[in-house]
């Protein structure tokens, strides 16, 4: 049976577009996997049939060699050709190659290694780092993604089956928080209440900490507050602020979210802001937080404050992680099991603490 690879290949500019449909932006070391060189990596390998199954392999040097003109000639006997020549003692020395001799290093430690990183690319084990022999090829299941006639469902299917098999999960839940960005409402679903939001990405962080966070670090949490700007305290909220007889005042600046912890192990308000572009929790801002609690009879014992981002890697949070308050937490949507405590040890709620305490 002929395979779609035997026929035309497709472009470099039609595999770096695919690249980009088939690879998240928050996967680590995106770009290198991503990019023009990324694209005339994979190409090579599908002209010189480096594809788990087929019996090609590629070193970098091939990427570096390739021409626009060689590219185009694309009948089996040209490609087998082409890639015994590549790999024998005499190169052919064009001007007009894709890339300079000494560009072979960045391609095999940043495009090929972040390729092998998420699964597109292998390498025949047992081949002494040392060796010149090809070694890399493309994995059965990345190359079929790459076929120019699946299209629309059928290829958006196929890529989410190949991301949850290859993708970190960190990388899997970014990309679900991004999808669901685009639809017309956000549900924040707790208890029985489907409290609806605006869409936007504030939104989907907040659904995010009311249902992943609070279930993962609290042991029985109660949704007090989600403040829009469009509506600082809903009514539903507003009922149970006022059966726990918690004074909130919609005209002063209020968190994105308050969940309390009404478990065994005792009463507890835990005060949330979403960041997606500014205003985590500050100093000035927990103190501001800590006054509302004591306007309720809350002392800061029973009080603590977490902000939330999309992910480590967000440029929100690079942004304004110097001014993250000591004392607080911080979460991150794409590693929803793992939290950072910004332990003050000279707390007066604290003590001091050594590492051995810490680790304990």
């Amino acid at each position: 049976m002929t395979t779609w690879y035997e026929s035309a290949l497709p472009n470099v500019e039609f595999i770096k577009d695919r690249l980009h449909t088939i690879v998240p932006d928050n996967v680590e070391n995106a770009n290198h996997a991503r990019n023009i060189t990324a694209a005339r990596t994979v190409f090579v390998m599908l002209y010189a049939y480096a594809i788990e199954g087929e019996d090609g392999r590629v070193r970098p040097s091939m990427v570096t060699i390739m021409t626009d003109r060689q590219s185009l000639e694309q009948t089996r006997s040209a490609r087998e050709r082409w890639r015994a020549l590549v790999l024998g003692p005499k190169k052919p020395n064009d001007t007009e190659r894709w890339y300079s001799e000494n560009t072979r290093e960045p391609i095999r430690d940043d495009t090929i290694a972040s390729l092998r990183e998420i699964g597109a690319i292998e390498e025949v084990a047992g081949i002494p780092t040392t060796s010149s022999k090809p070694r890399y090829f493309l994995a059965r299941d990345f190359v079929n993604l790459l076929n120019p006639s699946l299209d629309g469902e059928e290829l958006d299917e196929l890529i989410a089956i190949w991301r949850v098999a290859h993708l970190a999960k960190g990388a899997l839940i970014l990309q679900g928080l991004r999808e669901q960005e685009l639809r017309s409402e956000i549900l924040v679903e707790f208890g029985h209440v489907k409290h609806p939001m605006s869409p936007g990405k504030s939104s989907v962080l907040t659904k995010a900490a009311v249902e992943i966070f609070a279930q993962n670090f609290m042991e029985k949490p109660e949704v007090l507050l989600i403040s829009e700007s469009a509506e600082k305290v809903h009514w539903q909220f507003g009922k149970l602020l006022e059966r726990l007889k918690l004074s909130i005042n919609p005209k002063k600046t209020l968190p994105d979210l308050i969940i309390a912890e009404t478990g065994p192990s005792g009463f507890r308000l835990v005060f949330i802001e979403i960041v997606h572009s500014d205003g985590p929790i500050s100093n000035s801002r927990k103190r501001d937080l800590l006054e509302l609690a004591e306007g309720s009879g809350l002392s800061e014992k029973e009080c603590t404050f977490v902000t939330v981002f999309a992910s480590r890697s967000d440029s929100a949070y690079r942004k304004v992680q110097s001014s993250i308050a000591w004392g607080s937490f911080i979460w991150f949507a794409d590693e929803p099991e793992r939290i950072i405590h910004l332990i003050d040890t000279e707390s007066k709620l604290t003590g001091k603490k050594t590492l051995n305490d810490l680790l304990r």
